[in-house]
């Protein structure tokens, strides 16, 4: 950048030299040839027998008004109107004054070949001079602004590495920065470490609240999907509470679902630890999880499609998060027609005959709290959860739907993390 910079100032200096070179060379030629027709003028008032102008580089004639006089005026001057003209004669400039004066017309003829010669090397010389004292500036401010950023451009360098949860502070101390650490590094330096504590105390705060809502939230939902299993269960509870209970046991699950949801969207990393497990078994308890929301829905058939018994490694609890909501979302919008879970060698597929979406949902469906339809259950989560719990994991998602058919999910797997 600051060689560009030079170069530029380099080319600007040299063209307001040209320019302004040109513009008092043509002024003082001006000024010469006038003065010279002025002199002669005055010669000719104090001795009519006043010798025209002569010299190496310059050349006059004078026409009498009545004729005669120095026949030698070459033809194409006589033909000139009076005034100033710019001539090159074999590559050579000439200034020709044609000037009416009392008692006829003079011609002078200047040649300029010295002076452009000595206005050339003049402007050699200046834009030679201009260059090294901008190369030396130029070189003098970058030594002078990389000691001046080096500090800052090490501490972003630092701070791009940092894991926000364990930042190291005592990597951008003012005390092991390269360069010159100025005022403003460590005005810089200070803001960055109470930015810092205050997202550690905010991402603290958020750890807490999120252990004490779990625990406080699953409770009562326990309690509840507790309460309503033994009240199905007890043959004394009348037939027309089956029904309500069944809600409330639908309910509860429901609210445990978006439970998970927010305290998985409040998380950076993937729940649950890494491990080895069956993606089958899996499948099938969500499968089997699903089969009550299809209580109301008996031209429903949900079925799971053994083509493959894959075991990945990663975390179980991820993939078990996203079955429940991509096989919650196909309940949901599926009122008649075939739910397949088709669990293959690198992929697991979710297909449905439901209302399928047009291009238009496709591009929003990740957006959380976005719903197809507006009129049919769910909360509008599922998708979005499922989306970034896919790329925390390394297990693209991909979802393929046309309105008024049905929608298909894949879950695909990296090969390094498929084993069987």
């Amino acid at each position: 950048m600051f060689i560009v910079q030079a170069v530029l100032a380099v080319v600007a200096v040299a063209v307001v030299l040209y320019a302004s070179g040109s513009l008092a060379r043509d002024w003082l030629t001006a000024e010469r040839i006038r003065a010279e027709a002025r002199a002669f003028e005055d010669g000719r008032a104090r001795d009519p027998a006043h010798p025209v102008p002569g010299t190496a580089t310059v050349h006059a004639w004078f026409v009498p008004s009545s004729g005669g006089g120095d026949a030698a005026v070459p033809a194409s001057y006589a033909r000139l109107a009076p005034g100033l003209h710019n001539l090159r004669i074999a590559g050579v400039r000439h200034r020709l004054l044609v000037e009416e004066q009392r008692g006829g017309r003079l011609y002078i003829n200047m040649s300029f070949a010295l002076v452009d010669r000595v206005a050339t090397w003049t402007l050699f010389i200046a834009v030679l001079l201009a260059s090294i004292a901008i190369a030396a500036v130029s070189w003098l401010s970058y030594r002078i602004a990389r000691q001046m950023v080096l500090p800052v451009t090490q501490m972003a360098g630092e701070v791009a590495r940092w894991d926000p949860r364990a930042p190291d502070l005592d990597a951008i101390d003012p005390g092991r920065l390269p360069g010159e650490v100025g005022r403003e590094v460590r005005l810089l330096n200070e803001a960055l470490r109470g930015l810092t504590e205050r997202t550690q105390a905010f991402m603290r705060r958020e750890r807490d609240f999120t252990r004490e809502a779990s625990h406080e939230l699953r409770t009562p939902l326990a309690v509840v999907r507790v309460a309503a299993d033994m009240l199905r269960g007890d043959p004394e509870t009348p037939p027309r509470m089956q029904r309500s209970l069944g809600r409330i046991q639908l309910a509860a699950r429901e609210m445990e679902g978006v439970l998970d949801a927010f305290l998985i969207l409040a998380r950076e990393d993937v729940p649950g630890p890494e491990e080895e497990f069956e993606l089958l078994a899996l499948a099938a308890n969500a499968v089997e999880d699903a089969r009550e929301m299809l209580a109301d829905k008996p031209g429903v058939v949900l079925a799971l499609h053994e083509e493959a018994a894959p075991r990945l490694r990663g975390s179980s609890r991820a993939m078990a998060v996203m079955l429940s909501n991509l096989l919650n979302n196909a309940c949901f919008f599926t009122e008649s027609g075939r739910i397949d879970v088709v669990v293959r060698r690198n992929r697991i597929e979710i297909r449905d005959t439901g209302i399928g979406m047009d291009d238009q949902v496709l591009e929003r469906v990740f957006e959380p709290f976005f719903r197809a339809n507006q009129y049919v259950g769910g909360k509008g989560m599922g998708l979005a959860i499922a989306r970034q719990l896919s790329e925390r994991a390394g297990w693209p998602l991909r979802i393929d739907s046309v309105a008024g058919q049905g929608t298909t999910v894949t879950i695909e797997f990296a090969a390094a993390r498929v084993q069987h």
